[in-house]
C-alpha cells in the first residue's frame, strides 16, 4: 500500500499539533472535566419516589472497552497523543486522547436547532400534545400495535443504510415505552440545552429517529470491539470521534443503552420517569448535538435542505488542529479496546467526498483503487471515473429495494409508471429523452426518480434535466440530490403523500 500526500499530511499535522494539546490535558484535568459533565451517577429524579423508583442498574460485567468507557470520577491514564498509523493492507490506525469539554458546544440554544426543526415540520404525522400511560394488565401492549405508514417508511429507510438492529425492536416504536421516556427525559436537561431539547423531542419524527439510532448504531457499542461494516455508519464513527473524541462518543451510546435498559426493567411509571431522569442529566450540550446528528442522518433522504451547514450544522466543521470533518469517509470502522480506532477503506481530502458522500475508495488517499470494482448489482457502472456518483445510484436502489419498490431502473431512459417512455415536450437543446439516475415504483404506484450532482459546476445543466424529466411526467415523484445528501430540488404531485 502506498502512502500517499493527504495521508502524510493527516498524519503529520495530527502528530505534531495534536500532541501538544494531549500532553497539556493532566489526569486530574479529565477527571475534573469528567465530573463537570455530570457522568457520575445522576442524583434522584426532582419527581416520583426516590425510594421504588429507581430502575435496577444492569449486572452484566462490563468488557475492556466498557470499562473505558464508563463515567467515573477517577483520572483514565493516559493515552497516546492522536495520530495516523499504517496498518495491515487497507488500514489505518487513528488514535484519541480524552479530550476536554469544549464550552462553545455545551449549549445548545433554541436558534441553533430552528432549521432542523423546519425540516422535521415536514415529515411524519402532525398532531398535538397526548397524555401516555403505561400499559394495564389485560390490554394490548402499545409497543406490539403494528407500526403506522410513517414509521413503517422511516424505519425501513434507516435500516437500510446502518444495518439490522442489534435490538430488540418493537412493532412500534412510536408507541412505545422507550419513545415516552425519551420525551420525558427533556425535563432533566441542564438549562443551556433544555429549551432546545424540548423543541427537538416534541417532534415524533425526530423522536422515532433517535429510537431507531439507539438500537441500530448506539447498541453496537454493546459489543468489546464495536465494529461498523456500513459505510454510513463507519463515515459516522470516524467523523464523530475527530469532533468529540472516541471515548466521549462511546458514553453517548452507554448513555442511550443504560436508558434502554431500564425502561425495559421498568414495571411502574416512577420507574420510568427515573430512567428517563439519569438519561436527561447525563445529556449535555456536547452528547445532545452527537444524538441529534446521528437521529438527523437516518432520516436524511426525508428531510429538504438544511441551510448553514445542513446536517452537520451542530459540530463544528473542523477540529482545532484544522482537520476538516466531512473530508473522511470509510468503508468500515473497528473501535478497538485500547481506545483506538482500526478503519479501512479510507478517503482523505477528497472535495468529491464531502457531507454524506460515502467514497468507494481505498487507503490510497482517496484514488480508487486499482483492486476495487464499482457496484452493478443494479446494473452497469454509471461512470468509471466518478465510483462516488455510482455508489449513491447502488445504495439508493438497495433502499428501494428493502422497502418494496418494483421495477428498478438504474440509468435507462425515462418511463412512467406504467412503464411507458416519456419525453419532454418542450426539449431543451434538442434533448427530448432523459436518463434518471435511480427509478422505481413506489408500493402505491407512484414513479419516483433521483438524479445526483457530482460536480457543482454541473449544477446548471442538473437543473435543466430536473426540469425536463418533472414536464415529461408530473405524476412522478422528481428529486435532485448532492452526493453529500443535500436536497437541491423535489417535485411531489399534489395527489401523492411523500414520503
Amino acid at each position: 500500500m502506498r502512502n500517499t500526500p493527504s495521508l502524510k499530511c493527516l498524519a503529520l499535522a495530527m502528530s505534531f499539533v495534536l500532541l501538544s494539546a494531549s500532553c497539556t490535558t493532566a489526569r486530574g484535568r479529565v477527571a475534573t472535566a469528567v465530573a463537570q459533565r455530570g457522568e457520575d451517577t445522576p442524583r434522584a429524579p426532582r419527581h416520583g419516589d426516590s425510594g421504588s423508583g429507581d430502575a435496577p442498574r444492569p449486572q452484566a460485567s462490563l468488557s475492556p472497552m466498557q470499562e473505558r468507557l464508563a463515567p467515573t470520577g477517577r483520572a483514565h491514564p493516559p493515552l497516546l497523543p492522536v495520530g495516523l498509523r499504517e496498518g495491515d493492507e487497507e488500514h489505518w490506525l487513528f488514535l484519541f486522547p480524552h479530550r476536554p469539554p469544549q464550552p462553545s458546544l455545551e449549549v445548545l440554544s433554541l436558534s441553533e436547532v430552528r432549521p432542523l426543526l423546519d425540516a422535521f415540520s415536514s415529515i411524519g404525522p402532525r398532531t398535538g400534545p397526548r397524555l401516555r400511560l403505561l400499559e394495564v394488565a389485560g390490554a394490548q401492549p402499545h409497543s406490539q400495535r403494528p407500526a403506522s405508514g410513517w414509521e413503517a417508511r422511516f424505519r425501513e429507510d434507516f435500516l437500510s443504510r446502518f444495518g439490522p438492529p442489534l435490538l430488540p425492536l418493537p412493532a412500534s416504536l412510536a408507541s412505545s415505552r422507550l419513545f415516552l421516556a425519551l420525551q420525558l427525559s427533556t425535563r432533566y436537561m441542564a438549562d443551556g440545552i433544555r429549551e432546545a431539547a424540548i423543541a427537538l423531542f416534541t417532534s415524533p419524527a425526530f423522536v422515532l429517529s433517535v429510537c431507531l439510532s439507539l438500537v441500530v448504531y448506539f447498541a453496537a457499542w454493546l459489543a468489546p470491539e464495536p465494529v461498523f461494516t456500513k459505510a454510513l455508519a463507519a463515515t459516522l464513527t470516524l467523523r464523530l470521534s475527530f469532533a468529540v473524541g472516541l471515548v466521549e462518543l462511546g458514553q453517548v451510546a452507554m448513555a442511550c443503552l443504560r436508558l434502554y435498559r431500564e425502561v425495559e426493567a421498568a414495571s411502574s411509571p416512577e420507574q420510568l420517569e427515573a430512567a428517563s431522569a439519569r438519561f436527561g442529566m447525563a445529556m449535555g450540550g456536547t452528547y445532545l448535538r452527537v444524538l441529534v446528528t446521528v437521529a438527523t442522518l437516518g432520516l436524511a433522504r426525508f428531510i429538504p435542505q438544511v441551510p448553514e451547514g445542513g446536517l452537520w450544522r451542530l459540530l463544528p466543521p473542523s477540529t482545532p488542529q484544522g482537520l476538516v470533518l466531512l473530508e473522511h469517509s470509510a468503508s468500515s470502522a473497528k473501535v478497538v479496546a485500547d481506545g483506538s480506532l482500526l478503519v479501512s477503506g479510507v478517503s482523505a481530502g477528497i472535495a468529491a467526498c464531502s457531507g454524506l458522500a460515502l467514497c468507494a475508495t481505498s487507503s490510497s488517499g482517496g484514488a480508487p483503487s486499482s483492486t476495487s470494482q464499482p457496484s452493478t448489482r443494479y446494473g452497469p457502472p454509471h461512470t468509471r471515473k466518478n465510483p462516488q456518483h455510482n455508489e449513491a445510484i447502488e445504495n439508493e436502489l438497495a433502499t428501494r429495494d428493502a422497502a418494496g419498490h418494483t421495477d428498478l431502473r438504474k440509468n435507462k431512459l425515462q418511463v412512467n409508471a406504467a412503464r411507458q417512455p416519456r419525453a419532454d415536450p418542450r426539449p431543451v437543446k434538442g434533448v427530448r429523452s432523459r436518463r434518471p439516475d435511480v427509478s422505481s415504483v413506489r408500493q402505491d404506484g407512484t414513479r419516483h426518480n433521483i438524479n445526483y450532482v457530482s460536480n457543482p459546476r454541473d449544477m446548471k445543466r442538473e437543473l435543466e434535466a430536473f426540469e425536463a424529466l418533472k414536464r415529461a411526467d408530473p405524476d412522478a415523484i422528481h428529486e435532485l440530490y448532492r452526493l453529500d445528501g443535500t436536497l437541491v430540488r423535489r417535485h411531489v404531485p399534489p395527489s401523492v403523500i411523500f414520503p
